[in-house]
């Protein structure tokens, strides 16, 4: 069963890896990432913050409050850890390191980037809460870094003092003071604060976003896991309906989709999602269906080439000469097969050189040659080529030649490719035409120069992509699955088009039809006879058919058919179309016999209908009545199968 559901077990597994990388947070650290470039997009230019720096700050705090509250400023907050009671006097001014009735809510990491709005401490009530109210919903919500570094109003402490300020560069506004950071601090590392080193900065944003209200909220745990996994389940279908290229536009499309989607919402709704997470998932889950799909399909095929090789292993197939070792052969095959000859060699060119060597004897041995000539540029084998033929050579070639003996030389050239030359010898008789022999000869010789001229070409691809700096860099180390089922389909492709060419070219007219009336296969000499006497035989039944060409009453043809189907029988029924007159053979063929791909459960396959033309036959003998009188003198056989077809 775990075999059989390999998909659904594959898929069970994606979503508990995805489940377990969502609840651990795995790929959160792209959220921050994603997160702090999304910051870099925005550029508020105003805020009512403002940032003050002391070089001194413990002796210069009691004079900077003294001049901001000249200002009329909404709150200060003085970053210090020393304080006098003087300064802890002023209305409004808050020392959150060193008065114990207030305190600062720290500012946490979140996946190496400092963001995070954390809890304050116990026993002390939030500055941000005494500024800008409530501020218990805030807690664990991101800050916001949309204001530009330089929009956020800083001063040094002399300006202030100096009064080099303007009135409403402070009116209304809550101002941080803090001592001047040396050039060694530890740098922040928050959204547009990489290079700066004081805290305050940090604090500044916290009391930007929570003045304007603009601080991100996270979605919790589980839903986040929630929409990775509806993501998941979304995308698994997507995937599997398109290829891989299409997959792979869909997959670009959604992330850039998921990211402004993401922008959006956060601009807006100041929620931010699992971008990275999501995005990381659109690529697995692609990923995932791409290998489980080739995965599932490198098995299809597997099961499909063995039960290819398995059907065609009890069926004969010649190998190709495109396999053979070497085609000569083949060739030597055909010429004793076909030509009458006396003794021939068969001599091949020597690549990228006008020299010949021996391949093969036929009748004699190679050592039989006495021509001392390997140059296919001197005479015979020029005078050959010029003749564009075979040419009858007086020159002795073979040793031992007999009184009548002649000799041929026939170049084998296919395109101007000279690929070797044939020599031979016949002994002439009274019936030796040698005109009808020289072309003959011609016609093989052109046929086996095309041959191995094909052979060549073939084999020099193979050579070619058979390297293995080739199969390396083409990544065919090992044979492709699709070459094996092209191999097999081939093969199959092969021996169906032999058997459709000898079916066609049966003289009997031929037609299979199906349980349900429905054509399956036609030779040509069927296609002609329907042709010839109308027949729309795509448009008829069995029975049509037999009521066509019969003139039996369809009750009786029914009976007919009734005894094909379960009896599986065989009917010789005489038929006439026209003038012409046929036996027709009617014979079912068992299931077993042709392959069903739907799993039919009938125990016949078919019904199988030949036309015998009787008056062809009969046309095409030398004495027709010789025959018609061994037809009359044959005795009739037992009408009990007639019988048994009428009870049924």
């Amino acid at each position: 069963m775990i075999k059989r559901q390999k998909p659904f077990w594959s898929i069970l597994l994606l979503f508990l890896v995805v489940l377990v990388f969502a609840v651990h947070g795995s790929f959160a650290r792209l959220n921050a990432y994603v997160y702090s470039q999304f910051n870099q997009l925005f550029e508020q230019q105003s805020s009512d913050i403002v940032v003050i720096e002391s070089p001194n700050l413990q002796r210069q705090q009691s004079e900077l409050i003294t001049q901001l509250l000249k200002h009329n400023v909404n709150a200060v907050v003085v970053l210090s850890d020393v304080v006098s009671k003087q300064s802890m006097s002023f209305a409004n001014v808050y020392f959150p390191f060193a008065d114990p009735r207030y305190c600062l809510p720290d500012i946490q990491p979140w996946l190496g980037y400092n963001m995070v709005l954390g809890k304050p401490r116990e026993k002390c009530q939030n500055v941000w809460q005494s500024i800008y109210g409530p501020q218990h919903l805030n807690t664990g919500k991101l800050i916001n870094f949309a204001l530009s570094p330089s929009a956020l109003p800083k001063f040094s402490s002399t300006r202030l003092l100096e009064e080099d300020v303007l009135l409403s560069q402070l009116e209304g506004k809550v101002v941080l003071i803090a001592q001047q950071q040396l050039g060694f601090s530890i740098p922040l590392r928050a959204p547009k604060l990489h290079g700066a080193n004081n805290p305050v900065y940090l604090h500044a944003y916290v009391a930007d976003s929570l003045e304007k209200e603009q601080l991100i909220t996270r979605l919790a745990q589980w839903q986040s896991v929630a929409l990775q996994l509806g993501l998941l389940a979304l995308l698994l279908i997507v995937y599997q309906k398109n290829t891989l290229t299409l997959s792979i536009i869909i997959a670009a499309c959604l992330s850039i989709a998921g990211l402004l989607a993401s922008y959006v919402v956060m601009v807006t709704l100041q929620y931010l999602l699992p971008i990275g997470q999501l995005l990381v998932i659109n690529l697995v889950t692609m990923l995932w269906v791409f290998f489980s799909r080739k995965w599932l399909e490198e098995n299809e095929l597997l099961e499909l080439i063995a039960n290819v090789h398995q059907r065609m292993m009890g069926r004969y197939l010649p190998r190709s000469i495109s396999t053979e070792s070497t085609p000569w052969d083949a060739i030597i095959t055909l010429v004793n097969q076909q030509l009458a000859l006396n003794r021939s060699i068969f001599l091949a060119r020597l690549e990228g050189d006008h020299r010949l060597e021996e391949i093969r004897a036929i009748n004699c041995h190679i050592e039989d040659i006495v021509e001392q000539r390997r140059d296919y540029q001197r005479p015979p084998y020029s005078d050959a080529i010029k003749a564009f033929g075979a040419v009858q050579t007086s020159r002795p070639f073979f040793s031992g030649l007999q009184e009548l003996e002649r000799q041929f030389v026939v170049p084998l050239m296919y395109a101007g490719d000279i690929r070797g030359f044939w020599a031979m010898t016949v002994i002439p008789n009274e019936q030796f035409d040698e005109k009808a022999f020289v072309k003959n000869v011609n016609r093989f010789a052109s046929q086996i120069g095309e041959l191995l001229f094909h052979y060549r070409m073939l084999q020099n691809q193979q050579r070619a992509s058979l390297s293995p700096l080739t199969r390396a860099l083409t990544l065919t180390l090992e044979k492709p699955l699709s070459q094996k089922v092209k191999s097999a389909i081939g093969e199959m492709e092969q021996k169906l088009s032999t058997l459709e060419q000898v079916f066609n070219q049966i003289r009997t007219a031929a037609v299979l039809f199906n349980l349900f009336g429905q054509v399956v296969q036609t030779n040509q000499p069927l296609e002609q006879l329907a042709k010839k006497h109308h027949l729309a035989l795509f448009e008829m039944t069995a029975l049509d058919l037999l009521d066509k060409i019969t003139s039996m009453p369809k009750e009786t043809l029914k009976g007919k058919l009734r005894y094909l189907t379960l009896q599986q029988g065989e009917l010789f029924l005489p038929a006439t179309l026209g003038t012409d007159t046929y036996i027709l053979n009617i014979r079912s063929l068992s299931a077993n016999q042709v392959s069903s791909t739907i799993g039919e459960p009938f125990s016949v396959a078919g019904i199988l209908f030949e036309f015998i033309d009787i008056t062809t036959l009969l046309q095409q003998l030398e004495d027709p009545h010789a025959l018609l009188s061994k037809l009359t003198s044959v005795t009739p056989s037992s009408d009990s199968d007639i019988n048994k077809e009428r009870t049924l």
